[in-house]
């Protein structure tokens, strides 16, 4: 179901708590909260930044096996990004494409 700000306003001005007009909607009060301090949950994502590329994404667009984007990786040929608890690799599209226009 859409939630809408303006329902929520109209429904909290009628007397109705934040736990009744979350529980008609299915959401959690702290988010009817947020929808009524005019906070929004949506990320903006520009379309200049690319969204980071994992091992075996890397190893496809260059076509060959993820053990190798690894050992460049290891070896500083490719430029890594460690990034979550686990310190996965993750790659910048911009990154690889340098690697590719080295190798020309």
């Amino acid at each position: 179901m859409l939630v809408v700000r303006e329902d929520i306003i109209k429904l909290r001005d009628d007397g109705l708590t934040l736990r009744e007009i979350s529980e008609r909607y299915g959401v959690s009060a702290e988010r009817v909260r947020q929808i009524l301090n005019g906070k929004s949950n949506k990320k903006v994502r520009s379309s200049i930044i690319d969204p980071p590329l994992s091992t075996g994404e890397v190893a496809r667009l260059l076509n060959i096996h993820c053990n190798t984007v690894r050992r460049w990786s290891q070896i500083g040929l490719l430029k890594t990004y460690r990034v979550g608890p686990r310190g996965d690799r993750r790659f910048k599209r911009t990154d690889v494409q340098k690697l590719l226009e080295k190798s020309i």
